[in-house]
């Protein structure tokens, strides 16, 4: 595959980023830029539809939506463009029972049980929201063929699928009042994760046998997932240890290349915790409003340098474009994947080749 109607480059890209899991750099270095096109390429705008439900579940809608991003956006680097049957940050949620809340611009769910005591958690083969994915998932590759990558919706795992399953007060109850069924729960996670996690990456694996996860231009030539635990901000380190780090471990160890999210400063405190899970490859770190980006050099020393020195990766999203010379002349350029925005394609473009050279080695 040469390239894509929308990512010419799609082998370079894919060889970047290839380049940084493995915590070097083949051909470019791993930084992305997107900007607005010069010369937009044409095409079909959707009705939008008057209902959030709709605008959600809309093929079409949905399809001209990822589009219009694809024709009026330069993404170069490490950017690439792609469709997913998104139904917000949680589809297992719904998979497993939850009700949508559904948003303009986001989905919110429902509760299912407060109670984890006789809950057995299912994802039933005939689950609408599980169906509409996979059907989704299918139209999107018949009609991005040649144009676009199609990737894994962001199912997320662990404590924050339990947060919406239970409800979060009364999770935070539970660990305290019946953690065991709390770990029964979890180990209930760590096989339904991969009940929909492995025919999804079937029908989206691409010619390298790599998969793109929804997140953050997250593409590995393998199994590839993002994996998070927004819920962390409100528990100890010690239940982060007990909670979360053993079920990480073996989620990560059933894939070839996983990122954590870790988000916001309510989160910085597990960091340490994260560097020693053995089978995460990579940390992206998102600081929140209204505190500097991540490529800033407040975070250099809180959670950069502990990073490079656990020996994973860094994924760096949304930088400022006049920190992404001193981040590579810092960090370097192994390991390091950072990516910004321009006003215009053709100073992009110009970042891009001026980085070639900065943080060499």
């Amino acid at each position: 595959m040469a390239g894509l109607l929308y990512k010419d480059d799609w082998d370079a890209c894919r060889d970047s980023l290839t380049g940084w899991w493995q915590r070097k750099v083949i051909g470019r270095p791993a930084v992305g830029v997107s900007a607005p096109r010069a010369k937009p390429l044409p095409f079909k705008s959707a009705c939008k539809p008057s209902d959030s439900r709709d605008q959600w579940l809309n093929l079409q809608f949905q399809i001209a939506r990822h589009e219009e991003t694809m024709t009026t956006h330069y993404l170069g680097g490490v950017t690439f463009p792609y469709m997913t049957a998104c139904l917000g940050p949680g589809s297992l949620n719904l998979f497993l029972g939850c009700e949508a809340g559904f948003m303009p611009e986001t989905v919110w769910y429902k509760p299912v049980n407060g109670n984890p005591k006789g809950l057995d958690l299912k994802l039933r083969p005939d689950n609408f929201y599980w169906k509409w994915t996979l059907d989704t998932t299918r139209a999107m590759l018949e009609y991005g063929k040649g144009k676009c990558a199609v990737g894994v919706p962001d199912l997320i795992e662990g404590l924050d699928i339990l947060s919406e399953v239970l409800g979060t007060e009364e999770l935070l109850t539970c660990l305290i009042d019946c953690p065991e069924e709390i770990h029964r729960l979890l180990r209930q996670l760590d096989s339904l994760y991969y009940k929909a996690f492995d025919p999804l990456f079937d029908m989206v694996k691409d010619d390298r046998g790599g998969n793109v996860f929804i997140a953050f231009y997250a593409w590995g030539p393998g199994r590839t997932l993002k994996t998070q635990c927004d819920f962390s901000a409100m528990i100890s380190a010690d239940m982060f240890a007990e909670f979360v780090v053993p079920y990480l471990e073996k989620q990560c160890s059933r894939c070839d290349f996983s990122v954590y999210h870790l988000d916001g400063p309510g989160a910085m405190r597990h960091l340490d915790l994260l560097c020693k899970v053995k089978s995460l490859k990579a940390i992206q770190w998102t600081p929140g409003h209204p505190n500097p980006c991540p490529a800033d050099r407040v975070w250099w020393g809180k959670i950069w340098k502990k990073v490079y020195a656990s020996g994973k990766a860094a994924m760096v999203l949304g930088s400022s474009p006049e920190l992404v010379e001193p981040f590579l002349k810092e960090f370097g350029q192994a390991g390091t994947m950072i990516t910004t925005g321009t006003n215009t394609e053709r100073e992009a473009r110009k970042l891009l080749d001026d980085c070639v050279k900065w943080g060499r080695g």
